[in-house]
């Protein structure tokens, strides 16, 4: 069944179809300005007009009431919106999750290394994270949108219903009202012209022509065109009248009828009429406090009426009078000849100026930020990239066996000389160590704001008390530091046996007892520089790295402390220098106590003589005596390293 329907509320045709239209009715609708509401489904038209309802009574044979209020449409509207909102913000869920799922398997800021084994590989995921953002921001800015719709839709009915609003409405249909009246009825003022009609060709007679509209919105009407203009009109004002009762009774039904009874007129000052020989000066009405000069010129009130209205006024003088202006190439004051003369009033002081009252808004609230913002920021930001064709990442599990063999320990210096990615930084940071300075030197600039944007110095802290410091530089060709070491981590280019100069220069810059644990080509010239002065040597599987098979040794190194003391003879004087190895036999070095071998129950006279026997080093790389290791942490251990040391 096909039915039509006009709420007055909204000023709204609607045209519900129980069966698909056909084509010719579909284009008579169409080309009618109805357009379909698949929501509802529902042809809905803007707004009234006599075509309009033309149609649907030829289509349906009547146009009955809405039954549906404008509030009850506004929640529906708003429940969908808001079914429009879940479904984005699932949407956009779902493409963060995605997001994530790829982004997690790349280390936090590392950007596409050209000429990397891993380029093809990061620019695919690269592409996939960046479409993926861009699907989540845009879903959540959708569901933000509808989210805001419904909102609006509640908000705009509620809006149209306040009495002030319904008001103003009444006195817009009243306006358009006088508008269709005036579009018939000629100016008594204008005389008629005669003139062609609009484009009539030229050898067509002149007609008459009278003037139609309302001030400067009027134009020439042919006169013989006045009857078919009327009869359209005549159903616009019918339509007017209809919906003025029914705005006026619903503001009648809110108790705030007098909200159109007309404001009273502010109260003018006199107008008078007096001679002015040598002129006046008013006030500025653009810039208050400045006056200016108007000669006054003659004129009877005939002349003065012909004038045009936008060409004439009235203006302030003294604060007690007003006096009749005009423009006449210039702004004049005129006296009217035949008209009453008035004594000047004296000036009066101004009276001061109410103050305007402030305007109150109620600031939005702040909304909390998303991860979905933080996507927007990234994807403005792109993808960074940079060349480094000798960069291997060291692997996260790499890195921290590393950490774990350099053994840090609170308030130590850290030199990582070829930072890269960041791994060992980040291997160093999980450890939660406190209190310790690492210096990152990379020769890549781009690698430095990474790591610089991962690692910020906030208050000299980057976390637990550590701090971060980037350096830019070449390692091999940077000036010399100043300071020294105590942990050096570090996975250097292999090209050209570069590994071999990048240990043998950091080894340099080891402070007493410091440790250095490093990375190197498993290759003969690598064994022949640094295996005789390496601690242990770690043969590290094929495939660590990731996209090579290139094979790598894990190696360790320590420098011994300069001011040893004398050497112990007994085990009595190894408890009392409190283990320090001096021993200076072919018997090979322990590097800490935990190359010691003891059973499960700790024979604290076998491990000194141990140590004492067969060291040269001092225990733990020359960094703490045998009563500070981790094996004599105890008290059942101390109490037997004592006993010992006293028999």
């Amino acid at each position: 069944m096909t039915y039509a329907t006009y709420s007055p509320e909204d000023n709204k045709l609607r045209l519900y179809s129980g069966a698909r239209l056909d084509a010719e009715e579909y284009a008579k609708v169409k080309a009618a300005g109805f357009r379909w509401a698949p929501a509802q489904k529902l042809f809905v038209a803007p707004m009234w007009t006599p075509e309009r309802e033309d149609l649907l009574i030829e289509m349906c044979g009547e146009i009955g009431d809405e039954d549906t209020a404008l509030v009850d449409r506004a929640e529906e509207r708003a429940d969908r919106f808001e079914t429009y909102s879940e479904n984005r913000t699932k949407d956009a869920e779902r493409a963060h999750q995605a997001v994530a799922r790829i982004a997690d398997g790349i280390p936090l800021g590392q950007p596409i290394l050209i000429g990397h084994h891993s380029e093809r590989h990061a620019r695919r995921d690269a592409e996939k994270i960046e479409n993926g953002m861009r699907k989540a921001v845009k879903m959540w800015d959708t569901a933000k949108y509808w989210e805001s719709r419904a909102a609006g839709a509640i908000r705009h009915a509620k809006y149209k219903e306040r009495p002030d609003v319904r008001a103003r409405r009444i006195k817009t249909i009243e306006a358009e009202l006088r508008k269709e009246i005036a579009s018939f009825t000629p100016d008594p003022k204008t005389r008629p012209i005669m003139q062609h009609k609009w484009n009539a060709k030229p050898e067509d007679p002149e007609v008459p022509h009278v003037w139609c509209g309302q001030a400067r919105g009027g134009h020439w009407v042919p006169q013989e065109h006045l009857a078919a203009i009327e009869a359209r009109a005549q159903r616009w004002i019918a339509h007017c009248n209809n919906r003025l009762a029914y705005e006026r009774a619903m503001l009648a039904d809110s108790g705030a009828s007098d909200l159109l009874d007309k404001k009273p007129r502010p109260k003018q000052l006199p107008l008078c009429n007096y001679q002015a020989p040598g002129g006046l000066r008013i006030e500025n009405i653009y810039h208050r406090g400045e006056m200016m000069f108007y000669p006054q010129v003659e004129m009877t009130q005939a002349e003065y009426a012909r004038i045009s209205a936008d060409y004439k006024g009235t203006s302030v003088v003294g604060n007690s009078h007003r006096v009749r202006t005009m423009v006449k190439h210039s702004l004049v004051c005129v006296f009217l000849t035949d008209s009453k003369v008035h004594d000047i009033p004296e000036a009066m002081e101004p009276t001061p100026r109410a103050p305007r009252p402030v305007p109150t808004y109620t600031p939005r609230p702040i909304e909390e930020p998303t991860p979905f913002d933080a996507m927007r920021e990234s994807l403005k930001a792109g993808v960074q990239v940079v060349s480094t064709p000798q960069l291997f990442p060291t692997p996260p599990e790499l890195a921290q066996r590393m950490v774990e063999y350099a053994k840090i320990q609170e308030g130590e210096s850290i030199l990582e000389p070829s930072a890269g990615t960041g791994n060992l930084i980040r291997a160093i940071k999980d450890t939660g160590i406190f209190g310790v300075n690492v210096l990152a030197i990379e020769i890549s600039a781009t690698l430095c704001g990474v790591l610089r944007t991962v690692y910020p110095v906030t208050n000299g802290d980057t976390w637990n008390g550590s701090a971060v410091e980037v350096m830019q530089a070449d390692f091999l060709n940077m000036p010399e530091l100043n300071a020294k070491f105590d942990v050096i981590l570090m996975n250097p280019p292999f090209e050209n046996a570069a590994d071999i100069k990048h240990i043998q220069h950091a080894r340099s810059m080891l402070a007493p007892g410091g440790r250095l644990v490093a990375i190197c080509a498993n290759g003969s010239r690598q064994a022949a520089a640094l295996q005789d002065e390496a601690d242990t040597w770690e043969e590290l599987e094929a495939g660590t790295f990731a996209g090579t098979q290139v094979r790598a040794v894990l190696l360790t190194m320590h420098r011994a402390i300069d001011n040893r003391e004398p050497k112990p003879q007994n085990s009595e004087d190894v408890a009392t220098n409190h283990g320090e190895k001096i021993m200076q036999d072919d018997t090979p070095a322990f590097a800490s106590f935990a190359d010691v071998e003891y059973g499960p129950r700790l024979d604290a006279e076998r491990v000194t003589l141990e140590f004492a026997t067969r060291s040269t080093r001092r225990v733990d790389g020359g960094r703490l005596s045998i009563e500070d290791s981790p094996l004599f942490g105890g008290p059942r251990q101390r109490g037997l390293f004592d006993q010992v040391s006293h028999e």
